[in-house]
């Protein structure tokens, strides 16, 4: 009956296909999160792919190039202004951007499909098709670049049990897995006429197969926060302010008014949390361009750059004085030249800073690639900044003291100390006062810091854990008000969230407008998250649990490139012997 209406390998049901993938991604990604739709979307690619079979191999790249951009415009289309907001182009550039980025980001497709037509599977109901086609979606999400990247395996968030198998094989585990539901579901349909064939049995053992993984799934979330290896829990107790104030765009950046309110605001709110907290707090957290364009350090290229902020300087010295909590904030410093993108933790007990240097950049928004050789870039994109990417990641460690006093309410004499950051200094270096801190020391707690879209990448994050030094802690410092997209925010958030479930390590992620969050390690909601434009504070006490490294964690990606590797090595050898001999 379908078929009469759109025939077969019809132009109307390949437009249906490409919309099948356009739509069943946006709805299986945050916040709409329907597992069924992904599902849909990857069972339209497989039912694309049989069809262009059919095709001339340039008329099949022509439909995955048409394929790229209904992605584009279907799940993607706040991006043109967030490339003019970020870069400063024009609505055309934007725009062209905006198309170049469906090619670059959507060109997984090509791969998966030149790898799925030489396997020669000319329909669903070939055995191979079961792990053929996972293996060859997979190895295309491992090798292909993308800008803000999206996985097939982000399209299984609608399931928090079925997420739970990222802590094995991480977010391209989740692409397998989704893939091979999907190809799995579609050769049981095709053999259910016949149940009593060897092939219906397979597709039962498969499904059997996805049945285990859900049960690993619900011992996960059921049991746990129990697999806890020798030692004691931390509590850290957190203060973390959302203030949505504006992006920060250049025009602001000699704005005395902007800049004295921004302050105030992220002053104002980080004391009412740190009153209002039920225990005092050990962190201040304060997302990226909470303050923007400055820094903390006083020398003498970031004074004569109009980089370091006395007042800046003064609020983070003040909040950590005033509170007893470490502060971790984002600033730019200039370092021997070169702008770095950070983000800084002040100690408390000893009032050092220490700082992470951005090493993940974002193309045309934090810096312009080929800029040398093409300088009439910068006329085009005038927002885009000049930052230098970091060489090496790098754990930041705070600490946590006990017996520790409520915040009380600051007085004006207390406020007028902002004016005088070398005073706080002072204090702050006090031997006397530094050996009581150091006696009254209950804890010290590690940070694997990821700067705004930093958290999308899993080999980024992976990088951390390749030394004998373990984080306790994950904390995403973002700032999507310049997207100025609630889905864009939703979306973000909801990659970034399977971090934690893949490093079994709790995750903080911090935004200028949401959406704020906090996520233990199965990817649970510890808060009521902050939404997209609200202003809010969260108070709240998390559990820094000394538990066992993941299986992911121990070997990372390597396990599926060789397993897809192989799969799709050992298919294309069995098709050229078998067509050799005919």
């Amino acid at each position: 009956m379908f078929y009469r209406f759109v025939p077969l390998d019809s132009f109307r049901y390949r437009l249906l296909l490409c919309f099948g993938v356009g739509f069943g991604v946006l709805l299986g990604l945050p916040p709409f999160s329907f597992l069924s739709a992904g599902i849909v979307a990857s069972i339209s690619a497989l039912s694309l792919f049989l069809s262009l079979n059919r095709e001339s191999p340039i008329r099949a790249i022509l439909w995955l190039l048409f394929l790229s951009q209904i992605l584009n415009f279907t799940t993607f289309f706040w991006i043109p202004g967030a490339v003019s907001r970020i870069s400063g182009a024009g609505p055309i550039v934007s725009f062209a951007f905006f198309l170049f980025y469906g090619l670059i980001s959507h060109i997984k497709f090509i791969p998966f499909y030149i790898i799925f037509r030489f396997s020669n599977i000319q329909n669903s109901s070939k055995t191979w098709v079961l792990l053929l086609f996972p293996a060859a979606g997979t190895f295309s999400d491992l090798i292909t670049y993308q800008i803000f990247p999206w996985y097939w395996g982000n399209l299984v968030s609608g399931s928090i049990v079925f997420e739970q198998f990222a802590s094995v094989l991480g977010v391209y585990g989740l692409s397998f897995l989704l893939l091979f539901i999907s190809s799995a579901l579609l050769f049981f349909i095709s053999h259910y006429k016949n149940r009593k064939s060897n092939e219906f049995k397979i597709s039962v053992l498969s499904f059997a197969a996805v049945f285990c993984v859900f049960v690993y799934g619900l011992y996960r979330i059921g049991f746990v926060s129990d697999s806890l290896v020798p030692g004691e829990t931390k509590i850290l107790s957190v203060v973390m302010v959302q203030p949505d104030t504006s992006p920060g765009t250049k025009d602001l950046q000699n704005d005395e008014i902007f800049l004295a309110s921004t302050m105030s605001k992220i002053l104002s709110l980080s004391l009412q949390g740190s009153m209002a907290a039920e225990k005092p707090p050990s962190l201040i957290i304060l997302p990226e361009s909470a303050i923007p364009f400055h820094g903390t350090i006083p020398s003498e290229e970031n004074k004569r750059e109009h980089i370091y902020s006395s007042t800046m300087d003064g609020i983070i010295l003040y909040l950590s004085k005033h509170s007893g909590a470490d502060i971790l904030f984002n600033e730019l410093n200039m370092e021997e030249g070169k702008l770095r993108n950070q983000i800084s933790l002040f100690k408390n007990l000893d009032g050092i800073t220490e700082r992470y240097n951005k090493r993940k950049l974002l193309a045309f928004g934090e810096y312009l690639p080929w800029e040398s050789q093409f300088p009439i870039l910068r006329k085009t994109f005038r927002e885009t900044s000049r930052y230098v990417p970091g060489e090496f990641p790098k754990l930041l460690s705070g600490t946590i003291e006990k017996n520790r006093i409520q915040v009380s309410a600051p007085d004006r004499h207390d406020l007028e100390q902002l004016k005088v950051p070398e005073t706080m200094k002072t204090e702050f270096s006090s031997p006397e006062l530094q050996a009581k801190k150091i006696k009254n020391l209950e804890y010290s707690y590690s940070i694997l810091p990821l700067l705004c879209y930093e958290a999308m990448f899993t080999d980024l994050v992976l990088d951390y854990f390749r030394s004998e030094e373990r984080p306790d802690i994950l904390i995403n410092l973002t700032n999507d008000s310049w997207f100025d997209s609630e889905l864009e925010a939703n979306q973000h958030s909801g990659t970034v969230r399977l971090r934690a479930i893949e490093t079994g390590l709790p995750m903080i992620r911090s935004t200028v407008s949401g959406i704020t969050d906090v996520w233990d390690s199965r990817g649970i909601s510890l808060i009521t998250p902050v939404g997209f434009h609200e202003t809010a504070i969260r108070t709240f006490a998390i559990q820094l649990n000394p538990s066992a490294s993941t299986f992911y964690v121990k070997i990372g990606n390597s396990f599926l490139w060789i397993v897809s590797f192989l799969l799709i090595s050992l298919r294309l050898t069995l098709v050229f012997r078998s067509e050799r001999k005919v």
